[in-house]
């Protein structure tokens, strides 16, 4: 899929990002990139060129609420990929996490945001997210890496 961003400035490192963070919240690039097209198809007349009010902040922040209600809020059916080949890869990994520990690993670790910033963006509590990272990285680091072939 071709996703497009406002075409105002230099957003490929932006797509790049949300794109990774599509992936990690939703277990799936092809459902990440659809649910962020459909973001920006969405929101178009508020993202043009000449837009001065529009920040990449914003941006993400868009970006970021529409994995969420995508997952969460709206009923749109996203699996999350809990089952299947047990590969013992990194993706396969990840997605036996639960979606808060999902987030945490977005937020706080991918994009190295501050347990407050990931707050304000998740609407989540920053303990909440501090300890899902600490859980996550243990379950990570506890995984069997071997694969069963």
């Amino acid at each position: 899929m071709q996703l497009t961003i406002p075409p105002y400035s230099d957003h490929e490192p932006l797509l790049r990002r949300l794109r990774r963070m599509g992936r990690i919240l939703t277990g799936d690039q092809k459902v990440a990139d659809s649910v962020l097209e459909n973001a920006f198809v969405r929101a178009r007349s508020a993202i043009r060129p000449g837009n001065s009010l529009i920040t990449a902040s914003d941006i993400f922040k868009l970006g970021f609420d529409a994995f969420d209600d995508a997952v969460h809020r709206k009923g749109v059916v996203v699996i999350l990929n809990r089952a299947g080949t047990r590969d013992g890869s990194l993706g396969e990994r990840v997605n036996q996490l639960s979606y808060v520990e999902r987030v945490a690993i977005a937020l706080l670790l991918v994009e190295n945001m501050t347990p407050r910033g990931a707050a304000i963006l998740s609407g989540r509590p920053a303990s909440l997210l501090e300890n899902s990272l600490v859980t996550a990285i243990d379950l990570l680091d506890d995984a069997d890496w071997t694969s069963e072939t």
